[in-house]
């Protein structure tokens, strides 16, 4: 074992046995991030999500040559304290973003808060884009150098001129350098790489005709990339995964409070989502047998706060009303500047902001999905942590962000989690006879017809407490207000401990725990509280545009693109509309990525939407928290919702 250094302790981490020294009074969590010890953590820290829930051991450990106690560990914060009696949770759990280390300590992390992989679901589209990228490569040959006193710089400027009527082309540095031994390699062939037809980024030796870009959505859980042959449009790799942030909070307010409270809270923040972006960009060179060197433009989308922590911009300002981003505007930047490890003279180019957290991703979707060129209204839905809707047709679109909360994330709910393997996903209640039925990531089965115990469920993830809701509402478990039944006859009614009533989903006997998975009174009431938000800012925006119909509903995302667009209705996430127009449109905001990579003209195309689109900041009229509190009920308590009123159970 090595030397401990002053006010350090060490600390263990079982069932991964990872260990080492740590500064005294950091939290058990970032002390796990330290030693690369996955917790879930969906709250960022906040003591509120309770996902980091961990066992302080105690006694000797002569392996780890530690001693641990519970006095090793800072005492209960009335928050956690709160939290864990509610539970009834013994003195030796605590919730790793609460307890700091003051000794040294020997933890262990149960199943249920092992951060786990994530599924990404972020897949592109098929979609015929017009080309126009903003980089280009020409080819040209050089003859021996003449006695005529020209530089290689002032031969290669005079062909450009004279073959391809590129005027004043400013030669950067870099390539100034690697240009004699460009010329050399060659033999006088050389590939220049231009941006925007004037400024040579790279020169390489020889002839080349595929240059790359990259399109990457940052989304605040999940990040996608996709490479892209500039030359001719086509889709050649894509890579995505979880976005690194996460382990620093799961939801856009707790990156902020992370930012604003730490020290180097936004150099951390933006080292990692840097580096991510980094990885996927090689992972996706990779996969064609190339290295990210060859990377040359890349377009990068995210929402207001990812947007800022990308460029290294305190978000701040954005946690606080009026929710002022630093820049709105689309911007052009070297990839080194931001410190992505594609070729140095790379360029990338940031879509712009709206308002408020109305992003450049949804800058993106408008792009894609070009609602302001079709005559009907149409509504589209990013669903996730922080919901953005725009709403419209070619005369008007109108904008605005919900505060959904973390619900469809997992965050906040009982047994909820991310989507990972053994997370459920899918639902079926009968309505007559109560039998129930799920499915869970990573297997084909159905849990009635899986053998025993062979699912191993870990808990629910956003579609599967989506459609258990829609699921128990429909078969009457669930009533108008949201209150479970108490008259229902499902044996899977059951009261907790802590005297509050639940519905089991899985019993114990099909959980990795040993626990069962229920969803109780209080995690309905966050899925209506989500739905609830979502619904009234639709609604609002109905308002705004003077419609008191949709013609068509589009569901965006890697959770909308997933969740049931029939259920979504049932429970009142979305306004009433024919089912047979209700679609979902995959990573839309990957798409616009995609489409501004490849053609310069929707940049500026972007830039016009952003300032055209009327943002409406929903939470400040005066009739928001009326139309509110009737959203809460399922499927509204004063709105009719004929297109599935087949499906809603029949009123007393």
């Amino acid at each position: 074992m090595s030397q401990i250094p002053a006010q350090h302790y060490r600390i263990v981490f079982q069932p991964s046995g990872r260990n080492g020294a740590v500064a005294a009074g950091i939290s058990i969590l970032e002390a796990a991030r330290q030693l690369g010890v996955g917790i879930e953590a969906l709250c960022g820290g906040q003591e509120i999500c309770g996902k980091c829930l961990v066992k302080v051991e105690q006694g000797s450990f002569p392996k780890f040559n530690v001693v641990s106690s519970l006095e090793h560990a800072s005492p209960l914060s009335i928050q956690e304290q709160r939290w864990l009696e509610r539970r009834n949770y013994g003195a030796e759990m605590r919730l790793a973003c609460a307890a700091r280390v003051q000794g040294d300590l020997l933890v262990s992390v149960p199943a249920a808060s092992q951060a786990q992989k994530q599924v990404v679901r972020k897949t592109a589209s098929e979609k015929i884009f017009d080309l126009e990228p903003a980089v280009r490569l020409v080819c040209l040959h050089l003859d021996p150098a003449q006695m005529d006193d020209r530089s290689d710089v002032e031969r290669v400027s005079a062909e450009l001129a004279q073959r391809f009527a590129l005027e004043n082309v400013v030669f950067e540095l870099p390539v100034i350098n690697a240009l004699p031994a460009a010329i050399k390699q060659g033999k006088g062939d050389l590939t220049l790489t231009i941006w925007r037809e004037r400024q040579v980024i790279r020169v390489q030796g020889g002839a080349y005709d595929r240059p790359l870009g990259l399109a990457v959505d940052v989304g605040t859980t999940t990040i996608a990339a996709y490479l892209c042959d500039l030359r001719t449009g086509e889709l050649l790799a894509t890579a995505a995964g979880m976005n690194p942030q996460v382990s620093f909070g799961d939801d856009i307010m707790s990156r902020i409070s992370f930012a604003v409270e730490n020290k180097d809270g936004v150099e951390r923040l933006h080292n990692a989502v840097i580096e991510a972006v980094s990885a996927l960009g090689q992972q996706a060179a990779q996969e064609i047998g190339v290295e990210a060197v060859e990377i040359v433009d890349c377009t990068l989308v995210g929402n207001s706060v990812m947007h800022h922590l990308l460029l290294g911009i305190n978000p701040g300002p954005l946690g606080q009303i009026p929710f002022t981003p630093v820049v709105g505007s689309s911007l052009d930047l070297r990839a080194a500047e931001l410190g992505l490890r594609f070729n140095p003279g790379a360029r990338v180019h940031v879509l712009p902001l709206e308002a408020g957290y109305v992003g450049a991703d949804n800058v993106g979707v408008i792009l894609a999905e070009a609602p302001h060129r079709k005559d009907e209204i149409t509504l589209i839905v990013d669903v996730g942590t922080n919901g953005e809707l725009v709403l419209g047709n070619r005369e008007r679109l109108v904008c605005t962000s919900s505060p959904t909360g973390p619900a469809f994330e997992g965050a906040q709910i009982t047994n909820g989690m991310r989507a990972a393997a053994g997370a459920i996903e899918r639902v079926r209640i009968d309505p007559q006879s109560l039998d129930l039925r799920y499915k869970v990531i990573g297997s084909d089965l159905w849990s009635d017809t899986a053998p025993a115990g062979s699912l191993a469920v870990r808990g629910i993830c956003g579609s599967g407490i989506l459609e258990a809701v829609a699921e128990m509402f429909a078969a009457g478990i669930i009533l108008p207000n949201g209150r479970m039944n108490k008259n229902c006859a499902s044996a899977r009614l059951t009261r907790l401990p802590n005297g509050q009533n639940a519905f089991v989903l899985a019993v114990a006997e099909e959980t990795l725990s040993g626990e069962p998975v229920v969803l109780t009174q209080a995690d309905v009431r966050a899925v209506q509280l989500a739905k609830a938000a979502l619904f009234t800012a639709a609604q609002f925006l109905m308002k705004e545009l003077g419609v008191d119909h949709v013609d068509r509903v589009l569901l965006a995302g890697a959770f909308g693109s997933y969740l049931d667009q029939r259920r979504a209705m049932q429970i009142g996430m979305i306004p009433d509309c024919d089912l047979e127009r209700v679609s979902a449109v995959g990573n839309a905001a990957g798409d616009g990525a995609r489409i501004a990579l490849l053609n310069v003209s929707e940049r500026r195309e972007a830039q016009r939407l952003a300032r055209w689109a009327e943002h409406v900041t929903t939470p400040l009229e005066g009739d928001f928290q009326q139309e509110f509190v009737a959203a809460l009920a399922f499927p509204h308590a004063s709105l009719q919702f004929p297109h599935v009123e087949q499906y809603l159970p029949e009123k007393a």
